[in-house]
């Protein structure tokens, strides 16, 4: 056990010093994770395969041949946005994530809120990906889809239950292999183009593609997608009272994984692009996964990698959300604003089981009930249901809603903090241009791609269901209110003290 030396009393103040290592004092397992493991956390959260294999038809049906630069201009939202969360990160140090910075920056009320909201971003992740992970091994072998769910939902879930150590070396692991692979297929396609040869023209404005012309609503729909693809470069921010020196491993995690991602993901964007052949862009529409068919012409029998990036990039995009999911449920539990039975950790393998106990059934309902419904909703009667296109409707549109606007909340909560309570370390760039004009674009993406050109039935319904999770939330704050249970608000914005770490950890 260490030591307490140097210790603070979880003040926003507190600076971590050099030579030292620090660790939380928490009932979760302190210091367990690394620098490395931190941005492997966001790395695998971001889930390269995902992004880069999942979306790729939607985004050209949409984007054209500009899809890359749809990316690139992603990216160059998400850096500034970066910034903004790694201002939050060095200051309140907690396994509540967003929780606990916006509780801290704009009041528990609001933090409440974005808690409730964040619901639609990493929890709901699993269940979809398993399943269309699923539809994709079926399509190439025939077995059903559900096996899938009905074989990875446990073992993410026992994953979980093991402890976080065992965790962020299982997301190492498939984590380098998957980026590995996604980046090696992006820049084989460079290398080996199809119809229309080697080309740049695929980040200019004004590129037309043969046959997949670029309108500017599709395009401001594949910013906010690629935005969402994107997401996860936070996903070590949960994780802090498990990280060794977090007030520095944390931020530092953010972007690095923003930048090292980020610019692997457009350069496979741009890869399967060209790779396809920008000439012959209208039938890779048809393809419901065109980087296996790249595989199959640039790799012939080694396609089947691009099947196992797949494989690993659900299975660590699981866990990553799985780890985010149940650290804020702890914190919220811990607060007493969830039942306190989510702020109970195991007493040895310190592990928050309750809360993963709680996404285990999250992630049933959705890998089995979603794709059954939305089936459902398009009259389909054969099969089990339609994991793709339940996967779009949730992953792509209502995630993307959602964590736009705890985004925002986030940035909002950047200059009031600085602008108030920290007025002597106030940044005009940091804590004013950045969080305000990365809001502000957010917002005018949501616009033009959710309002002035709305997209396709069913996924024309997303705002709704994202505005009524929200009502839904307001609601429960009335009620807690009316009831007067608000004992909570004084524990919502508590972040955790730091001791010296005697120890000396090394870990990942």
């Amino acid at each position: 056990m260490a030591t307490t030396s140097n210790s603070n009393q979880g003040g926003s103040n507190f600076t971590e010093s050099a030579g030292k290592d620090y660790i939380a004092v928490t009932d979760l397992k302190p210091g367990a994770v690394g620098l490395a493991g931190a941005i492997m956390q966001n790395i695998t959260h971001i889930a390269p395969a995902i992004a880069a294999f999942f979306f790729t038809t939607t985004l050209v049906g949409n984007a054209g041949g500009q899809a890359p630069l749809a990316y690139l201009v992603g990216l160059i939202i998400v850096i500034p946005l970066g910034v903004c969360l790694m201002e939050l990160a060095r200051k309140f140090p907690s396994a509540g994530g967003y929780f606990t910075y916006v509780s801290r920056t704009l009041g528990p009320s609001m933090g409440f809120l974005t808690g409730w909201v964040f619901v639609l971003y990493s929890p709901v992740v699993a269940g979809p990906s398993l399943a269309v992970l699923g539809q994709i091994l079926q399509d190439q072998t025939g077995l059903p889809w559900w096996i899938t769910v009905v074989i990875g939902i446990p073992l993410v879930t026992w994953a979980g239950y093991t402890g976080i150590s065992f965790s962020i070396k299982f997301i190492v692991a498939v984590g380098l292999a998957e980026f590995l692979i996604v980046l090696a297929l992006g820049l084989t396609g460079l290398a080996d183009p199809g119809p229309g040869g080697f080309t740049f023209a695929t980040f200019s404005p004004s590129f037309q593609a043969n046959g997949a012309a670029t309108t500017l609503s599709g395009f401001f729909i594949v910013v906010v997608l690629t935005v969402q693809g994107l997401t996860g470069w936070e996903a070590a921010v949960p994780l802090a009272e498990e990280t060794e020196n977090p007030r520095r491993n944390v931020p530092r995690s953010i972007m690095a994984s923003i930048l090292i991602i980020g610019v692997m993901l457009v350069i496979a964007q741009w890869g399967q692009v060209v790779g396809w052949g920008v000439d012959d862009l209208p039938n890779l529409l048809k393809s419901s996964v065109p980087a296996i068919d790249i595989a199959h012409r640039v790799w012939g029998g080694l396609w089947w990698l691009t099947l196992a990036a797949m494989i690993t990039s659900v299975l660590g995009a699981s866990l990553a959300c799985q780890n985010v999911a149940t650290r804020m449920w702890y914190s919220m539990g811990r607060a007493g604003v969830l039942p306190k039975t989510f702020g109970e950790v195991h007493p040895t393998r310190k592990t928050p089981t309750n809360a993963v106990t709680a996404q285990l059934i999250l992630s049933v309902v959705l890998g089995f009930g979603g794709p059954w419904l939305m089936a459902q909703i398009e009259g389909k009667q054969d099969g089990w249901g339609d994991p793709w296109a339940f996967f779009i409707f949730l992953i792509a549109y209502v995630l993307v809603l959602g964590v736009i606007f705890v985004y925002i909340a986030a940035n909002a909560g950047v200059t009031v903090y600085y602008w108030t309570k920290a007025r002597d370390e106030f940044n005009a760039v940091k804590h004013v241009i950045f969080p305000v004009g990365t809001s502000l674009v957010l917002l005018y993406s949501i616009y033009v791609g959710f309002v002035q050109f709305a997209p396709a039935a069913p996924n024309n319904w997303t705002p709704l269901v994202a505005g009524i999770w929200f009502a839904l939330g307001v609601v429960i704050l009335l009620v807690m209110k009316a009831i007067g249970k608000q004992d909570w608000l004084t524990r919502a914005a508590a972040i955790v003290s730091e001791q010296e770490d005697t120890l000396h950890r090394h870990p990942l």
